[in-house]
């Protein structure tokens, strides 16, 4: 859950999250309580709310033309104006530099959204400037990208149909008789084909929940079709049923991978 503060406004936000639907979600609700025109909200017309899309690198001319230069004019038809800057840890240094000298002396009436899934990675300069809200759910994503088989078992997933099956059964083995690793497994599959299937359907990153490993979400999405995708999903809430039932887990698991 994400949570931006309604008893005062800030000029600058940094949202650390996964879920860039939920938030971009939020931050238009945020508009609308301060008085932003909800039709236009909703159809994302409004002529004071600006998004920059996710980019792989930020460059400074960028962040120059849409937000700095913008910056300095007043708004429309609101109160104020809101920039939204998904990826935003993607700006190279120059332009966090860059955008950091609008943070320090921000006209009243423009509010920033740096939206990222590790603040971390923020300059220290300009996370002194912006209130830090972190995205509750992030916790259980980062539990999962933390777990001690996350690289074997999503490398295993992205190789599954190419690799012989004993390769799989050693995979399998992991996990007989252990419900909860495999319960980690489970929720740890079911982001990675959620993140796989929506890469597969729209070839953009911007969505997707574990940005950490997008280079193995992307080759997870190139290794199956849309409908063995499917299949996997559909795998996967037999593989929970047999967790919860008496079920040989080694088998359950091997037989996951099968579409």
């Amino acid at each position: 859950m994400i949570n931006i503060p309604k008893n005062r406004i800030y000029n600058a936000y940094i949202i650390e999250t996964y879920n860039y639907e939920r938030t971009k979600k939020t931050i238009k609700e945020f508009a609308i309580l301060n008085g932003f025109e909800k039709a236009y909200v909703d159809t994302d017309n409004h002529p004071d709310i600006f998004y920059l899309e996710s980019e792989e690198n930020i460059k400074i001319e960028t962040i120059r033309k849409e937000i700095v230069e913008s910056a300095i004019y007043a708004p429309k038809i609101a109160n104020y104006k809101i920039y939204v800057i998904y990826d935003a840890v993607n700006m190279e240094v120059i332009a966090q530099d860059t955008i950091l000298k609008t943070l320090e002396e921000p006209p009243t009436f423009d509010i920033f959204f740096l939206v990222t899934s590790n603040a971390n990675k923020f300059l220290d300069t300009i996370k002194s400037r912006c209130f830090i809200i972190k995205d509750d759910e992030n916790i259980d994503y980062k539990r999962l990208l933390e777990l001690e088989f996350m690289n074997e078992a999503v490398l295993t997933l992205a190789n599954a149909k190419y690799d012989n099956l004993n390769i799989r059964m050693q995979f399998a083995e992991k996990f007989l008789d252990k419900e909860n690793k495999l319960k980690d497994l489970i929720s740890l599959y079911r982001y990675v084909l959620r993140d796989a299937l929506l890469y597969k359907l729209t070839y953009n990153k911007k969505n997707l929940y574990l940005k950490e490993i997008e280079t193995e979400i992307i080759a997870i999405s190139s290794s199956y079709e849309i409908f063995e995708l499917g299949k996997l999903i559909d795998n996967l809430n037999i593989l929970m049923n047999a967790n919860n039932n008496f079920v040989n887990k080694k088998i359950a698991v091997f037989n996951f991978f099968e579409v």
